[in-house]
């Protein structure tokens, strides 16, 4: 709620609402602290299991092992104007717990990125067609220009297929 209306529903000013909600309830504005995901105890657990396979798999084989590895990530390119940090700024008490923001928002288009690497660089970064349905075949194509960069690419040349981002 704004300062400014709280003055209009109880008609008192605007410093003697400031006064009462800052100096004698002690609240200040504050900005949330966005966090990309929120990680469940069984994606944690998840997480912790695979990085000590893969430690137990370096302790064996070394660098033969991390040259087998070859990993990636997508994300949604969204299309939107996002919230300004001014316009996610909240009312909370010195006491009350920090505020997180979890991103989740509507656009009004978007498009995948996916990018994969391994430990020389970048082996393929991909954008997805506008409005491509992004199911398994589209991830069968992508893998597929995957093994076909992987087989040919020099570590340094990063094959990108689809839509420039500018």
């Amino acid at each position: 709620m704004l300062l400014k209306e709280l003055e209009e529903q109880f008609n008192l000013s605007y410093d003697t609402i400031w006064d009462i909600v800052h100096e004698r309830l002690g609240y200040r504005k504050v900005c949330s602290k966005w966090v990309p995901r929120q990680l469940t105890d069984d994606h944690k657990k998840n997480r912790v299991g695979a990085s000590l396979t893969h430690l137990l798999h370096f302790n064996d084989h070394g660098e033969d092992f991390l040259e087998q590895i070859t990993t990636g990530d997508e994300t949604w390119v969204h299309q939107y104007c996002p919230e300004t940090k001014a316009q996610s700024n909240a009312w909370k008490h010195q006491r009350s717990p920090t505020i997180k923001k979890f991103k989740i928002s509507t656009s009004c288009g978007k498009l995948m990125a996916t990018v994969f690497w391994d430990m020389h660089g970048v082996r393929l970064l991909h954008f997805s067609a506008p409005n491509e349905t992004v199911n398994s075949a589209a991830y069968q194509a992508t893998l597929k220009k995957l093994k076909e960069s992987s087989s040919t690419q020099e570590a340094s040349d990063v094959r990108q297929e689809g839509a420039v981002l500018a």
